[in-house]
């Protein structure tokens, strides 16, 4: 009785086995395993694609990926291994390698602004170098690496600072023979500021009239600087 059941159970189980490998044969007849196209480049997917009756589809954008050589299938659809009907199409996308983001344009920016704009585009500010005199106080007139340059993410950018304002210089004219009240608009029309009046006796010319200036006429002359003025007693 028991070799009567193995029996029967061994040939229950041949039976199960030939008709999964009999179901198998018939699902993947006439299909094709994909192949792992990652690494190759387009041409060479195509080609390996053709020899087994598959066609290889380039999809745009192409994604990120720091451990596929750039211009190398990175990704692709169906995935290795998947059985597909001949003449099907593989859909692939290239590597643009690893992700990378463009160093924001800083200028003008001030130093707090610019760390926002730093942080905003996944990048993390470094160090400040300063100078004076180039443009506005506390604003960034250029960045390490130049702006549009494209960094990985997480890298430090370091910026150029001007500290203090620039100071535009102008050439001073001349205030000779002039009157006190003329030299005062004068000062005040263009933004200088005008110093110690000193007054000196001279015969022969009214009192108020310029004698001497400081500075002299075709001087540089910017309005942080003071004009002394030397007139008639």
């Amino acid at each position: 009785m028991v070799r009567r059941v193995l029996v029967v159970g061994l040939f229950v189980a041949c039976a199960l086995v030939g008709c999964w490998q009999a179901l198998v044969h018939t699902v993947h007849r006439g299909t094709r395993s994909v192949p792992d196209l990652t690494g190759q480049s387009v041409e060479q997917a195509t080609r390996d694609a053709h020899d087994i009756g598959l066609l290889v589809e380039l999809e745009e954008p192409g994604v990120f990926s720091g451990d596929v050589e750039i211009g190398a299938i990175a990704e692709q659809q169906p995935r290795p291994g998947f059985h597909v009907k001949t003449g099907s199409r593989i859909r692939v996308r290239v590597s643009l390698g690893s992700e990378r983001a463009a160093i924001p344009d800083l200028r003008g920016e001030s130093v707090q602004g610019s760390v926002r704009g730093l942080e905003r585009a996944g990048l993390v500010p470094g160090g400040r170098s300063r100078v004076d005199g180039m443009t506005a106080a506390d604003r960034v007139i250029a960045t390490d690496p130049p702006i549009g340059t494209l960094a990985s993410p997480g890298s430090e950018v370091h910026v150029l600072v001007n500290q203090s304002p620039a100071n535009r210089l102008y050439v001073m004219p001349s205030l000779l023979s002039r009157t006190t009240e003329e030299a005062r608009r004068f000062c005040l029309a263009n933004r200088l500021r005008l110093g110690q009046i000193h007054e000196v006796p001279y015969p022969g010319l009214p009192p108020g009239v310029l004698l001497r200036q400081y500075p002299p006429e075709g001087s540089p002359v910017s309005r942080a600087d003071i004009v002394a003025i030397w007139v008639v007693q």
